[in-house]
């Protein structure tokens, strides 16, 4: 009973008290801080496949349609209220917990894994609480990963098929899930590469390069892959952010199949890997064949095709933030403090010394550094700009530390340097999220990846990782808690907001249940009222650019297909859209002055809503247009 009660309180007290600790920290802000547009296209979204209407093929879902189809689900369940999203994500969100605490135990004791799981809740769901299709993506990563790191310990293929299925559904979700899944393709490539090297008792007597060869040629592709997809970004930053951190993996594979010729004959070492991608292949293609079967029976897969391939190309012209330009690169500098190696143990005391006044500088720092966060300004940017390169600095480190792996690949640990490849590899590809959109906010998709990717490779190298990165780890926890979180300061522009404007109150509208700032009570509570009382119940209303939650708000439906008005065929677009407007019996309509993607309403459609809508009200950014119905 003794090994029990120590195996109790060693491994679960620290994973209780963390589940406990950001349950409730999350928990207590699972109300408050909305997106309107976000929190629009969500809910509507969701009520239109209650209403039986397919994603991409009767309306324009912005994401795959997966998500939609389980917010429906949700509505259909816990009731059609923002805050029921909401609590759907929470409950996957204390499923994630554990898994995050189990990946971090794989590379430390189970308080610093509990530490390191702390500070991963810290910077997700606290700042942003909508149930984004983004936060979905690095929860069904995370799921994925486990599932990996227990195929790298038991060698079972079912868990390869579990990872799969993660990354189907994450497809679903969001397309950004093939991210996951090209890291996870990265790592097999790398197990099968392992388990090779393991074979290679002796050099091999005729050197065979067809496998490297076609391998580098894999590698070449995927890297003319990751250029395409930024060439629309302006700034050639965007190669530092999202092009040389997946260079990086593909160079280390490529470098080390030359480095390590292999005695096997390709074909060989072609069935081995197609053994590992195919139970992978398998899962993924599961939930992606049974979420395909309504489209296919009503001959709509090139309406899903289009919906999910191509229109996405048009937030290029309208929905794209640039990465911090390379003018800014001296703020990759910080990351040196964390990731330099530790001096060797036999010190004499003068450089003990000296390590320690240095060690108690950096700590002083820190806490100054924090306290000057607090309220915005110049400080908070630059740490924010810091933060910008904490996936090419991870990755790059990472890559060093599994390239000079000097333990031989059938040693014990290379279960462990398999795992830390797994992590630099999704830190690498689900950093991507942020194209075409790199707002500082989209970093909070993939920080708990580069969190547990940076534990990895702080204690896998020789040196050790020293009571430095306890301190950076430290400073980023107080960091999100006190300047991040709280959200009294604007995100892009680390401008100290307004005490008044921190206030929050009840949104008086029967579908939220959220805390929002009391200008936008007044303002979408104004709107709502205006819209529900010149249109029928249960009738439509017509709300452009960019303004979808006025139609759940209001519960009111929408004439078009259209949620983000980008995505329209602008050809025809006002006749097209009078036409809707007339045979739907549209009485009131409201324009967004202000759209934060879409361009502003046309003069010919904006002169065909005023003959029509003789009343207006102005309410904020919104003109409210109305005529008495028949």
């Amino acid at each position: 009973m003794t090994w029990i009660s120590r195996w109790h309180i060693g491994r679960w007290i620290p994973l209780l008290a963390v589940w406990i600790a950001g349950a409730v920290y999350v928990g207590a802000r699972l109300d408050t801080n909305w997106v309107p547009l976000d929190e629009g296209t969500l809910a509507q979204s969701a009520e239109r496949v209650l209403q039986g209407e397919l994603p991409q093929r009767d309306f324009d879902d912005p994401y795959t349609g997966g998500l939609a189809r389980f917010d429906a689900v949700v509505f259909e369940a816990i009731g059609t209220r923002l805050s029921s999203l909401r609590a759907a994500l929470f409950a996957v969100f204390l499923l994630w917990v554990p898994a995050v605490y189990y990946i971090a135990s794989r590379f430390a004791k189970p308080v610093t894994a509990a530490a390191v799981t702390l500070l991963s809740v810290v910077w997700t769901l606290p700042t942003n609480p909508s149930a984004m299709p983004s936060w979905y993506n690095l929860f069904l990563a995370t799921f994925g990963i486990m599932a990996l790191i227990r195929f790298t310990e038991t060698r079972l293929r079912g868990w390869l098929v579990a990872a799969g299925v993660m990354g189907g559904l994450s497809v679903l979700v969001k397309i950004v899930g093939l991210y996951y899944i090209a890291a996870a393709l990265l790592f097999l490539a790398f197990d099968e590469q392992q388990t090779a090297e393991a074979e290679l008792r002796a050099p091999p007597i005729v050197r065979r390069p067809v496998y490297a060869i076609l391998l580098t040629a894999i590698a070449v592709a995927f890297v003319v892959a990751l250029l395409a997809l930024v060439r629309a970004i302006p700034r050639e930053s965007r190669l530092v952010h999202f092009v040389i951190p997946g260079a990086m993996v593909a160079g280390v594979l490529v470098a080390a199949e030359w480095r390590y010729p292999s005695r096997n004959d390709w074909p060989r070492r072609v069935r081995r890997l197609a053994g590992l991608i195919g139970p992978f292949a398998l899962g993924v293609a599961l939930p992606i064949g049974l979420f395909l079967v309504p489209y296919a029976a009503s001959d709509s897969l090139g309406a899903l095709l289009r919906g999910v391939f191509v229109a996405p190309a048009k937030r290029y012209g309208f929905a794209l933030v640039p990465p911090a330009s390379l003018g800014t690169l001296g703020a990759a500098l910080p990351w040196l403090i964390l990731l330099a190696p530790r001096q060797p143990a036999a010190w004499s005391v003068r450089t003990a010394r000296a390590a320690a006044v240095a060690l108690c500088v950096l700590g002083v720092a820190l806490g100054v550094l924090v306290l000057a966060t607090m309220h915005g300004g110049v400080p908070y940017v630059v740490v924010w700009l810091t933060i910008c390169y904490v996936a090419p600095c991870t990755v790059a480190a990472g890559c060093v530390v599994v390239w000079r792996w000097r333990r031989p690949p059938d040693h014990p640990s290379a279960t462990r340097r398999a795992q830390l490849w797994l992590l630099i590899c999704m830190t690498a590809m689900c950093s991507l999220v942020q194209v075409p959109v790199a707002s500082w906010g989209y970093i909070l998709y993939f920080a708990p990846l580069a969190i547990l990717a940076l534990l990895g490779i702080l204690t896998s190298r020789p040196s050790g990782a020293g009571l430095r990165p306890a301190l950076v780890a430290g400073f980023f926890l107080v960091f999100g808690v006190v300047a991040v979180n709280p959200n009294h300061i604007a995100l892009w522009k680390g401008t100290y907001l307004p005490r008044e404007s921190w206030r929050r109150v009840p949104l008086a509208i029967a579908r939220t249940g959220l805390e929002v700032s009391a200008i936008d009570a007044n303002r979408y509570e104004s709107v709502v009222g205006l819209l529900r009382a010149h249109s029928r119940p249960g009738g439509y209303i017509y709300a452009t650019p960019d303004c979808p939650e006025l139609y759940f708000l209001a519960d009111r439906r929408n004439p078009t297909r259209t949620l983000f008005d980008f995505f329209d065929d602008t050809a025809g677009r006002a006749a097209r859209i009078t036409r809707a407007l007339d045979s739907h019996g549209v009485t009131a309509v409201a324009i967004n002055t202000t759209p934060e993607f879409s361009p502003a309403v046309d003069d010919a459609l904006r002169g065909s809503l005023h003959d029509r809508y003789p009343d207006s009200a102005v309410v904020g950014e919104f003109i409210v247009r109305w005529r008495q119905s028949n």
